[in-house]
């Protein structure tokens, strides 16, 4: 029997390959994308949970925190830059 894309009898063994290649390729690229959503879905509950657990017990706003160390890395950031300009 001539397979759909060569039309030789010998060439049934390559479009065989060919197919078993691509169902293969479209399991691994299911199984990465779906343990892909998983892994997003599990560490982002855990770094929820453990956000709140640390504002939780050490009365610390998180985001505040965050937002001053970016100004202050931001300001040490333009002082490096002018002090590359020559004067």
């Amino acid at each position: 029997m001539m397979g759909r894309i060569f039309k030789t009898p010998k060439d049934d063994s390559v479009e065989e390959t060919l197919r078993a290649m691509h169902l293969a390729n479209t399991f691994d690229n299911t199984y990465e994308w779906g343990v892909g959503w998983l892994r997003t879905i599990i560490f982002s509950a855990a770094a929820a949970l453990s956000t709140s657990a640390f504002q939780h017990y050490t009365g610390e706003d998180v985001w505040a925190m965050t937002v001053e160390w970016s100004v202050y890395k931001l300001g040490e950031l333009g002082e490096w830059l002018i002090g590359l300009v020559p004067v």
